[in-house]
């Protein structure tokens, strides 16, 4: 390629990424509809039902890369909805432990059904290989990523 094509593509390389992530998480939202969900509330739900419980709150924090205080009031709104329970930390007397309650796990299995039917049918047509060499890329960004900012590995690499 040469570089004035290349210098192209990297300068619109993050708007790129940033426009198909954000309607990627569009067409979540479009399917979680009919159950009553945005992607104010399916992302935190999603999390916790990916994250051995319980949750530290303060963990949520960094996973859903929003915060403290918009996370607090998430999570009140969906305790009213009998989605999530809150329970002291015994080990940090600061902090709070989020779990799901059954209806809580019943919707993050309806989200997680939702994030993959999305994912099957946005990569519909793209190859195994084309999908490892864009991972690869995803992997060498967050490394410089991580390189540049101090973030941890494991911090940068746990989001969808």
């Amino acid at each position: 390629m040469p570089d004035l094509e290349r210098n192209e593509k990297e300068l619109s390389f993050g708007r790129r990424l940033a426009r198909l992530g954000a309607a990627w998480r569009r067409q979540v939202d479009h399917d979680l509809r009919e159950f009553g969900l945005t992607e104010a509330t399916w992302r935190p739900v999603l999390y916790l039902g990916l994250l051995p419980p319980p949750v530290r709150q303060t963990d949520l924090v960094r996973a859903l890369e929003i915060e403290a205080p918009s996370v607090g009031r998430l999570l009140d709104v969906l305790e009213r909805s009998g989605l999530v329970f809150r329970s002291p930390d015994r080990e940090d007397k600061r902090s709070k432990l989020v779990s799901l309650t059954e209806k809580g796990e019943r919707t993050a299995r309806q989200v997680r059904h939702a994030v993959e039917a999305v994912s099957r049918r946005l990569l519909n047509g793209v190859s195994t290989p084309e999908l490892l060499a864009c991972y690869s890329v995803f992997e060498r960004i967050e490394a410089n990523l991580n390189n540049r900012t101090g973030l941890s590995a494991e911090m940068a690499g746990s989001r969808s």
